[in-house]
């Protein structure tokens, strides 16, 4: 728990069309997890009705573009949370890429009317300055 910065991106909010966090600047550091946190559904989740989770990288914070698998430490580039077994979770993103910022974006697909809570936490860590405050 030592020098980490941890910093919310995307306050929790019940959410019925797409969502983007603030940018995360990865300057002074050469690790981060990008967490979504994704509460309980208040609509029936399924393959036609569902939400996408992803990230997006930049060297310039204005033109953002999707990574690769070999930015992440990760099996997968995107989540579909599609089912009442994936929501209520934490979803984690560790990115390895070398870009200097990041966004995280959730995509809704077909109609959400009652929404669904998320929220997008990062954890920087490895700095190169210490101590983190």
């Amino acid at each position: 728990y030592h020098n980490v910065l941890v910093s919310q991106h995307l306050s929790p909010i019940v959410a019925t069309s797409a969502k983007t966090s603030t940018s995360i600047d990865l300057q002074g550091y050469n690790s981060i997890n990008v967490i979504f946190n994704i509460g309980l559904a208040g609509d029936t989740l399924s393959g036609t009705v569902y939400w996408t989770i992803k990230l997006q990288h930049s060297d310039d914070d204005t033109t953002y573009s999707d990574l690769s698998l070999s930015d992440l430490n990760s099996p997968y580039l995107t989540i579909a949370i599609d089912s009442s077994a994936k929501d209520r979770n934490c979803y984690s993103f560790c990115y390895q890429g070398a870009k200097r910022y990041l966004k995280a974006l959730a995509t809704p697909t077909g109609t959400h009317t009652n929404g669904t809570p998320i929220g997008v936490v990062a954890m920087r860590s490895a700095a190169a300055y210490m101590p983190v405050i």
